[in-house]
């Protein structure tokens, strides 16, 4: 059975039927900054150690498969439909919606064709700036207008593996999120010194920097609240699950 392909004139490995068994990754960085990527978008990023200084978080042999990761929702605002460029972690029926992914050096390239709507999350890190870039590009194949929404998605993971994994007491009071000027940040309080942050090049309409009012209660990336609702909460706090989202509409 067949998922992907070789492409040699662009040195990339095509993906073009994503419910492959299991995680088909590509690491992104050359230097310090990393992000171990799948062909759905899940996966996370470190700065020079993934033990002592991870940045998003990601749960290893997790059900479902592949969470979280990098994500990028579009939402119809007419219908309330969405979906995720990166097929999962929404998932739509693939005999209705178009998916590929092409992994190459030191990117990864997601593209989606759906309801007219074709869109591209390209994911990279430049060589000598310690950041991931998503450019996005959004284009109506249709007849009419759209209303859309996007949402970016990623949840923070804090420094240490160690802590993040088996000190859960000591994990939630141990950072604490904020937004200003467009800017989402995420704060350590036993290292001040380190922080990450999440902008655009755009003002967002709303924004999320707590896990579970971007999910809700009893829900997943699968069907987050915030998309559903087609507007984030705004929330920040001291402490609890962090995460970083902002939401423009257009």
């Amino acid at each position: 059975m067949r998922y992907g392909l070789f492409d040699d004139d662009n040195r990339e490995y095509v993906i073009d039927r994503p419910d492959v068994p299991v995680s088909w990754t590509n690491y992104i960085g050359v230097k310090d900054l990393c992000t171990v990527l799948s062909h759905n978008a899940g996966g996370y990023s470190f700065y020079k150690s993934a033990e002592h200084h991870r940045i998003t978080r990601f749960r290893q042999n997790g059900v479902p498969l592949d969470r979280p990761g990098h994500y990028l929702y579009i939402r119809d605002d007419e219908t309330g439909e969405y979906w995720s460029v990166s097929w999962q972690p929404v998932g739509k029926d693939l005999t209705k919606a178009k998916y590929e992914c092409r992994h190459g050096l030191s990117y990864s390239r997601f593209r989606s064709d759906y309801q007219e709507i074709e869109a591209e999350q390209l994911i990279f890190i430049p060589v000598a700036d310690d950041v991931e870039l998503w450019d996005v590009k959004i284009r109506n194949s249709g007849s009419r207008p759209r209303n859309l929404s996007l949402f970016s998605y990623v949840e923070f993971s804090y420094h240490h593996v160690e802590i993040d994994n088996q000190n859960l007491q000591m994990s939630l009071y141990a950072s604490g999120s904020s937004f200003a000027d467009g800017i989402i940040e995420y704060d350590f309080f036993y290292e001040p010194w380190a922080y990450h942050y999440v902008a655009a090049s755009f003002d967002p309409d709303s924004y999320d920097c707590l896990r579970d009012k971007f999910l809700g209660t009893y829900r997943t990336e699968t069907n987050p609240l915030a998309v559903e609702q087609g507007m984030c909460s705004n929330s920040s706090e001291m402490g609890g699950n962090h995460c970083g989202s902002l939401h423009k509409r257009f």
